[in-house]
């Protein structure tokens, strides 16, 4: 006879989203020093928080401890917010190096009139 196939006996069993916790909390990690990389950092902390939010989710549902899911939301969060950060003082910084050069270029046009 054969038998049903019974369900996997382990820590996957009894933790369910303890495999998105983990991918969460290393994406987190991952984005968090990466941060002035914003093209690898802000995918990774991106689908991090999307992973760590359902884990917290699956947990919340089965009453399971959702300390990694949580502490890889803190993380995406956090590298989110450095990459935002990032890329206002990049424009602030392309913004005043724009108008230093506007103004250089339209000095340069002025003064060989007054000298003349």
């Amino acid at each position: 006879m054969t038998q049903a196939p019974q369900a996997p006996q382990g820590a996957a069993a009894e933790k369910p989203g303890k495999g998105l916790a983990i991918a969460g909390l290393v994406l987190g990690i991952v984005a968090l020093p990466l941060f002035c990389i914003w093209y690898i950092a802000l995918p990774c902390a991106i689908v991090g928080l999307i992973l760590s939010i359902l884990a917290r989710k699956k947990a919340k549902v089965t009453g399971v401890g959702a300390g990694m899911a949580k502490t890889g939301m803190i993380l995406c969060i956090i590298a989110l917010a450095l990459d935002v950060l990032g890329a206002i003082v990049g424009a602030a910084i392309m913004a005043a190096f724009w108008g230093a050069k506007e103004a250089a270029e339209s000095s340069m046009l002025i003064i060989p009139t007054l000298l003349a």
